[in-house]
């Protein structure tokens, strides 16, 4: 799939505003691939495709999952977290993408693993960087990426943040996340 391809599959898809932060992320991950070395078209397809299930049924993500052999674990989570694992299962069965790095970069954007390759680490920052982003904390964030250019910690400063959030909201929080956190603290 071409970046043309990735852009209008998403655009028939999302809604205008999710569309939009689609396209927010892959100019970002362009911005971050170059600034990183990283591969700017592997970027762009894996920014603009990221939340592509951003918006499927529950119920059928989890019929994915189940019918598919995906981890268990992810019988347990709604979409936040099941979009990512869902849309890359999607990206390589049905429209034949079958770069790893593309489909790690998609699997991985909201949770983060252990140990993630460039790509996937880019995409998983250019989500929470994007310039519509007011998270509260994000410009340290910005910061340590384009003025320190230090990826690694970037990683792990929004993997804490994320934890801590989803912890004082008493929600169950993915094995990968703390996977996450452990290896790049």
């Amino acid at each position: 799939m071409n970046e043309l391809e990735a852009k209008q599959l998403v655009q028939e898809k999302l809604p205008e505003k999710r569309f939009a932060h689609s396209l927010r992320v892959a100019e970002t991950a362009v911005l971050m691939a170059r600034l990183f070395k990283a591969d700017e078209k592997k970027c762009h397809i894996a920014g603009l495709l990221h939340d592509y299930c951003k918006y499927d049924d529950l119920n059928d993500m989890h019929e994915i999952v189940k019918e598919n052999s995906l981890d268990d674990e992810l019988q347990l989570y709604t979409s936040a977290i099941l979009h990512g694992p869902i849309a890359a299962f999607l990206m390589e069965k049905e429209f034949n993408i079958h770069d790893e790095e593309i489909l790690l970069a998609i699997k991985n954007h909201t949770s983060g693993r252990a140990d993630m390759n460039l790509v996937e680490k880019i995409i998983f920052v250019a989500d929470y960087i994007e310039p519509a982003r007011t998270t509260p904390g994000v410009e340290d964030i910005r910061d340590i990426v384009y003025n320190d250019h230090d990826l690694e910690r970037a990683v792990f400063e929004i993997t804490r943040r994320n934890i801590c959030y989803l912890a004082e909201q008493g929600v169950k929080i993915y094995s990968e996340t703390f996977k996450c956190y452990n290896y790049y603290n």
